[in-house]
């Protein structure tokens, strides 16, 4: 008598690039990638499934601390070389997966290796959003010219792509001609452990320490050209005028400066309430949570946007919202923001009289904000991104 015998189920390794995720200080991509790491450690791993975590240096903080069927690997590179960021995916990654082939090699920020001979594995790739297309004016020469490639390579090099909102999703099937079939969207998310109501007792001592008052605007973002601070910087201005002497306003802005931002500092350097308006360069997470918390509202005036993971951040902590009117940010928010165009300071300032002076539009937008902001789910992300990455191997 025979038997028939069903065969074990096959290894499965995800490869994952944890770079980005790993550099300390995180912009849009490098959160993205850091929360999604951190929201996909939280799904139990299938049978004979593994994973592990490409760096070139090790990993830190919480993104080290890794459950059963995780593991990190170092995979070294000169850090000095002035091409290090495409040597070390494109060169030093393509030698280690043609060695060590994984099952799939997921990229959360755009750069693919190259496929070497007999290279089988699917690669899975993020791209967030095409403003240096769209608004190339917006972007350095050097960033223009980087981006343009690395996203022709992902578009053409890689067997899935993720991106993060419908309009994105639209924006790369147009441009690229790409079958829809072959993009998946995850929305971004929160840190909601962070980003939430807070009270007046962990509020105080981060405005004491930063020297500000009880009614500001607050910006977060870097300070460059895509995002349009000096639209904000001009209307904050006219408010100032219009408000009179005595106005306790106050304008903070938080980030690092990026492309154009000479520009925003002459303006705020010959702003006759240059005194008022205050750049805190890079804040860490909890403290810009307390910031946000504090404001009267939060500006964010970008004129290109794939997502903008600030704005939900904000709706959590109970913040009323200012934004520029582009596709990204209505389909994001819904109704829960006064929509202003990014190219009028003169609308932008009477947005903010009207979120200073009127207490009824103020709690509308909250209510709708602090509805609007549980939508979106780090942990959703995480369970759509693993069905991606399992319908491939």
């Amino acid at each position: 008598m025979s038997t028939n015998l069903l065969p074990s189920s096959r290894p499965i390794t995800y490869a994952i690039d944890a770079w980005s995720a790993n550099q300390k200080k995180k912009s849009g991509v490098e959160m993205y990638a850091f929360q999604l790491i951190q929201a996909m450690k939280k799904h139990a791993l299938q049978e004979n499934e593994h994973v592990v975590l490409y760096s070139p240096v090790k990993l830190e903080g919480a993104l080290a601390e890794l459950p059963n069927g995780w593991e990190e690997k170092t995979i070294a590179w000169p850090t000095k070389s002035s091409w290090f960021p495409v040597g070390w995916m494109q060169a030093r990654m393509s030698l280690e997966l043609f060695q060590h082939p994984p099952s799939l090699f997921f990229v959360p920020s755009q750069g693919l290796p190259r496929r070497l001979p007999g290279a089988s594995y699917p690669i899975v790739t993020t791209i967030h959003d095409l403003g240096f297309l769209r608004a190339p004016n917006l972007y350095d020469a050097s960033s223009r010219k980087r981006l343009s490639k690395l996203t022709k390579r992902s578009v053409r090099g890689a067997s899935h792509l993720i991106t993060v909102s419908e309009f994105s999703k639209s924006e790369i099937i147009s441009t690229y001609h790409t079958s829809p079939d072959r993009i998946s969207t995850t929305p971004l998310a929160a840190d909601t452990s962070i980003y939430k109501r807070l009270s007046r007792e962990q509020i105080e001592p981060v405005l004491q320490r930063n020297r500000l008052g009880k009614h500001f605007f607050l910006y977060v973002g870097r300070l460059d050209q895509k995002k349009n601070v000096e639209t904000i910087i001009r209307a904050f201005d006219q408010f100032k005028q219009n408000r009179g002497v005595g106005d306790p306003f106050e304008l903070v802005l938080v980030g690092e400066p990026g492309f154009g931002f000479a520009s925003m500092k002459n303006w705020i350097d010959h702003s006759s309430s240059k005194h008022q308006i205050h750049t805190l360069g890079y804040l860490d997470d909890a403290d810009v949570a307390v910031l946000m918390n504090a404001a009267t509202a939060f500006l964010f005036p970008s004129w290109y946007e794939g997502f903008g993971i600030p704005n939900v951040e904000a709706m959590l902590c109970g913040t009323p919202l200012v934004v520029s009117d582009i596709p990204a940010h209505r389909e994001i928010i819904g109704d829960a923001a006064l929509f202003v165009d990014p190219s009028e300071p003169e609308l932008w300032e009477r947005a903010m009289r009207q979120i200073a002076e009127d207490a009824s539009v103020r709690e509308q937008l909250i209510q709708k904000g602090s509805v609007r902001g549980t939508m979106y789910d780090w942990n959703k992300t995480a369970a759509k991104t693993w069905e991606i990455l399992r319908g491939l191997v």
